[in-house]
């Protein structure tokens, strides 16, 4: 059985054709800048995250291929995987079964087979240069994936977050094109030129509605109008009900958190006091275990070794969570940690 690369309802059909669905689309969603924010901030937190990665197989982390750093390579894989809710790595690996080179390949250059009984799962990618089609095990792939669900092989696949906003995407498209359509048309696109004598031919009026705009674009932008009494000139104003519906229609910081989890108060950098501050990384950190979870449990059933990746850094810039906590630990008359032990935890972190 092939089965999609993404969701079935990141695709739209026109006529016999299967296409990308451009709602959740990368190079559409990104375009949107609160949508950018979250996913460049939960990216890039993951990839400065520390990957605690057995030997062998840590030197293939730390650098994954010639072509790329790591920080960029994790970055990128984790962007993949919050924009599609998949992200697909190819293994290469030597002789002894020790992978030498990871590649990214993009869900929509990748087709899933599903063995007959579902006893194993094949991933075909085209890279679209010389190597042309190659095929690979599902020991070889790695698949991150976010909420798989369904049934006919969807279980396999992951479903992007974009999805449960995909509405919310097609109404702020309409308003935005409204929107850059208006400021498109300097003067006011929806003006209404009315001659109060004889049938215009489609010459004339065109004539009427050039000369309209030479004498008052350009130079003439802001200078009184003058009409003769052959004219009346009327502008159309949006419906107010309309309006409002679009602007509260917006896609906002507070919908795209909402979505990917990520606590509103983070995004906008809101809440002055130390006990807000400190919940609003608490949540966050959660968060981020949530995007963590799935790439941790797919490297270490793929590598066959432990892995484990530690985000708490990115949460703790400046370390002051840490101190705060080893403080505590270390306060009462039963303290819960050494005085050693704690200069040990410090010391890990690079805060002595």
């Amino acid at each position: 059985m092939v089965i999609p690369s993404t969701n079935l309802s990141s695709f739209i059909i026109q006529g016999n054709q299967v296409l990308p669905n451009n709602l959740v689309d990368a190079s559409t969603a990104l375009k949107n800048s609160d949508l950018y924010s979250v996913v460049n901030l939960l990216s890039s937190d993951i990839a400065s995250a520390h990957f605690n990665v057995p030997a062998p197989f840590d030197k293939i982390v730390a650098v994954p291929n010639n072509l790329i750093s790591a920080f960029n390579f994790w970055q990128s894989t984790v962007a993949q995987m919050l924009l599609d809710g998949n992200a697909y790595i190819a293994i290469t690996r030597d002789n002894n079964n020790v992978p030498i080179r990871l590649e990214m390949a993009p869900a929509s250059q990748v087709i899933v087979t599903l063995a007959y009984s579902s006893s194993a799962i094949n991933y075909s990618v085209n890279w679209c240069d010389e190597r042309g089609t190659e095929t690979y095990s599902s020991n070889n792939m790695l698949h991150f994936r976010l909420m798989a669900s369904g049934a006919n092989g969807q279980q396999y696949i992951g479903i992007s977050p974009l999805e449960s906003i995909a509405s919310q995407v097609n109404i702020q498209d309409y308003a935005n094109r409204l929107t850059l359509s208006t400021i498109k048309n300097a003067i006011n696109p929806s003006t209404v030129i009315k001659v109060a004598e004889g049938a215009l031919s489609p010459e004339e009026k065109e004539q009427t509605r050039k000369a309209f705009e030479s004498a008052n674009t350009g130079d003439n932008v802001g200078r009184p109008i003058v009409l003769d009494q052959l004219y009346d000139v009327q502008s159309l104003a949006i419906n107010s009900d309309v309006s409002k519906f679009l602007t509260s229609n917006d896609w906002s910081k507070t919908q795209i958190g909402k979505v990917f989890g990520v606590p509103d108060s983070y995004l906008n950098g809101t809440g002055d006091q130390q006990s807000s501050l400190d919940m609003t990384k608490s949540l966050y950190s959660n968060t981020l275990r949530r995007y963590v979870k799935p790439i941790e449990s797919e490297m270490t059933a793929k590598f066959g070794v432990p892995v484990s990746i530690d985000e708490s850094q990115a949460v703790d810039a400046d370390n002051d969570l840490l101190i705060s906590q080893v403080q505590k630990l270390l306060s009462g008359t039963a303290p819960a940690i050494t005085p050693l032990q704690a200069q040990q935890m410090l010391q890990k972190r690079g805060v002595i």
